[in-house]
């Protein structure tokens, strides 16, 4: 099947986790850039303003299509590259895609660091692998890989802008110090740091607010939470499949009246959230990506605390967030054997920060506008351009 310019999407879009909205800003960038996105799988939870759904509208009517011709053909060929998604140890291999590409192109965002040879082997079938942290990069050249590029996940650098004088903070929670917290509640994403720090922080500070987005539609992974030797326990999951945060919170120190449970939001929500925000957390463990709600917390200008490791290395600095230093390495746990580049922050170092952003509000601004302009050079539009670019090169375009 040929389609000159085109490149084709292997996972589904969505407004809710990290894959669903890298994919759908690929395809809009994809769009915009003329080289028309092809998708293989329906998207998920999608929520589009109106000029994003009008401009998809021909992919998603190409998808339904598509979907009809897999279903009696079993796999796609196309005379154009396709991106696939792959999990830890470059899960699945290329003979169980649904499609393949004239060159096939394999995105990887892995949190275990230990791979089997079976593994290696199947990244081998893969015409270019692409990471998104220099930590996943390096690791993978360190591994003997030579068909490795780095491109980063980007922001929309439309909707996720500093505060100013033409956009004041928003005072959705009067007379509060607001601090926020995002990503699917699990051990790795060390929200029970962020728990203790912010019970501590709230000790000391009665108007502190903790709002987070800690929804997780892979419940599986949530109770891991339990291995904290800072929470007790893990939030029961309802008949319905939500998670169960608020009586769990209670259950460990904090009080109903200094949370709030945003639930999972719509990406495209989030500016507004984030606009009521004095501080952020991201104590994460480890990060495949950069952590693409923290890149959105920065554009956004939030004084945002982020943990020295992983993936987060290459955008947290102390000229424009506010780093977390004091760290010791992971052992690993089910589901992940290697840990390697893991590490665990310091909850009195978290709660050091929070202060220091509460004590200092006029030096968090600055630090926060500054955050916003560095990641202006992470656009979408230039993050995709570089893996198109990327793509291109294969074929000596």
């Amino acid at each position: 099947m040929a389609d000159e310019g085109s490149i084709a999407i292997g996972w589904r879009l969505g407004s809710l986790s990290g894959w669903g909205v890298y994919g759908t800003n690929l395809a809009l960038e994809l769009q915009r850039m003329g080289r028309n996105p092809v998708l293989l799988a329906a998207p998920h939870r999608l929520d589009l303003d109106g000029a994003a759904a009008a401009a998809l509208k021909p992919a998603f009517q190409r998808q339904q299509h598509l979907e009809e011709l897999i279903g009696k053909v079993g796999v796609l060929e196309f005379d154009f590259p396709v991106l696939h998604s792959l999990r830890n140890d470059f899960q699945p291999a290329l003979d169980r895609q649904i499609a393949r590409g004239s060159r096939n192109v394999g995105v990887i965002f892995f949190e275990d660091t230990q791979f089997s040879q079976e593994g290696l082997a199947r990244a081998g079938e893969y015409d270019l692998i692409v990471t998104g942290s220099t930590w996943n990069r390096d690791i993978l050249v360190g591994r003997g890989l030579t068909h490795v590029v780095n491109v980063f996940q980007g922001v929309d650098t439309g909707l996720f802008q500093a505060q100013n004088k033409d956009k004041p903070k928003k005072d959705t929670y009067p007379g509060r110090f607001v601090v926020f917290s995002g990503g699917k509640l699990e051990y790795r994403k060390a929200q029970d740091v962020v728990i203790a720090a912010f019970r501590e922080f709230h000790a000391r500070h009665p108007d502190a607010l903790l709002i987070f987005a800690w929804g997780n539609q892979w419940p599986r992974i949530m109770p891991t939470i339990a291995r904290s030797p800072f929470t007790d326990g893990a939030p029961d999951i309802g008949g319905d499949g939500a998670i169960k945060i608020g009586p769990w919170l209670e259950n460990n120190g904090l009080k109903r009246q200094s949370f709030v449970d945003l639930g999972m939001p719509a990406n495209r929500l989030m500016p507004d959230i984030l606009a009521s925000a004095d501080a952020a957390i991201f104590a994460n463990r480890c990060e495949p990506g950069t952590n693409l709600v923290a890149m959105e917390s920065l554009a956004a200008g939030v004084p945002s605390v982020i943990a020295m490791n992983t993936g987060q290395l290459d955008i947290a600095d102390p000229g424009h967030s506010y780093p977390l230093h004091q760290q010791s390495p992971v052992e690993p746990y089910p589901p992940y054997q290697g840990t390697q580049g893991w590490m665990e922050p310091s909850v009195d170092e978290v709660i050091e920060r929070l202060e220091e952003i509460h004590a200092e509000p006029d030096q968090a601004s600055a630090r926060g506008r500054a955050a916003a302009a560095f990641m202006r050079g992470f656009s979408w539009s230039s993050q995709i351009a570089e893996l198109a670019a990327a793509i291109d090169a294969l074929d000596g375009a």
